[in-house]
């Protein structure tokens, strides 16, 4: 009897056991499989974070946006507790050839105030532009004309919306490009946490390819809480000659 009971009890052990490492295997692939298929990184690769410049960053006490530093804090977070990434955030003015230009880059911020933004769609030509205004911008896709129009209200954006992009970079064909460029803030945020662990599922579900690809989302802004984002746009594009 002693010896059957202690058998049984091993074997609920062993149970309880495998059940509940095949349960974190199964997280643990529902967390990298989607990353994978959206980041392609390498293994040990380091990732280059350039957020946008901010008011002041031509004096001794440069400034970052807060939207631009949010966003860049959750995508590094995620790519080295998710990838095992190495990551190393600069101001976009700080881009050097040499030391930044071999690594994989995400680009933080677009048209406003980003100038490695504007210097990569100079050589690549993507998709959509940014129309700029005083107080807010339009994003417009350039194939057709269609306007994704942020929506400012009492000075306050109730709708915003971002492109993200996914591209071989233009100073390694090696290394790839991740752009999130929001028309405001709140688009910027959102469009990081779009390609982590809140919304990164989604943008796998489209299967984007190894070629040039971009999505767009978009968000409501209601009482200062933006809602969660959805995807508006998807367009699969080529890099000009």
């Amino acid at each position: 009897m002693t010896s059957a009971l202690a058998i049984n009890l091993l074997s609920s052990l062993l149970a309880f056991l495998l059940g509940g490492a095949a349960r974190g295997l199964h997280q643990r692939w529902k967390a990298v499989g989607p990353a994978r298929r959206v980041w392609r990184l390498g293994r040990s690769a380091e990732v280059v974070l350039a957020l946008s410049d901010g008011p002041g960053h031509a004096t001794t006490l440069p400034t970052l946006y807060e939207g631009d530093a949010e966003a860049a804090g959750t995508v590094a977070a995620y790519l080295r507790s998710v990838c095992g990434a190495r990551t190393r955030i600069i101001r976009a003015s700080t881009f050097s050839r040499v030391r930044d230009a071999h690594s994989d880059l995400v680009v933080i911020g677009g048209a406003r105030a980003n100038d490695l933004y504007k210097e990569i769609d100079r050589r690549v030509s993507m998709p959509y532009r940014f129309t700029l205004y005083r107080d807010r911008a339009d994003l417009v896709r350039l194939a057709d004309g269609r306007v994704f129009a942020q929506e400012v209200m009492h000075a306050k954006t109730v709708r915003d919306f971002a492109a993200i992009s996914f591209l071989p970079s233009p100073f390694d064909p090696d290394r790839r490009i991740v752009i999130l460029a929001g028309c405001g803030m709140q688009a910027t945020v959102a469009a990081a946490k779009m390609v982590t662990a809140d919304g990164i599922r989604k943008i796998a579900r489209l299967r984007p390819p190894v070629t040039p690809f971009s999505v767009v989302i978009e968000i409501e802004i209601i009482d200062g809480q933006a809602t969660k984002p959805h995807i508006t746009d998807v367009v699969h594009w080529s890099i000009r000659a």
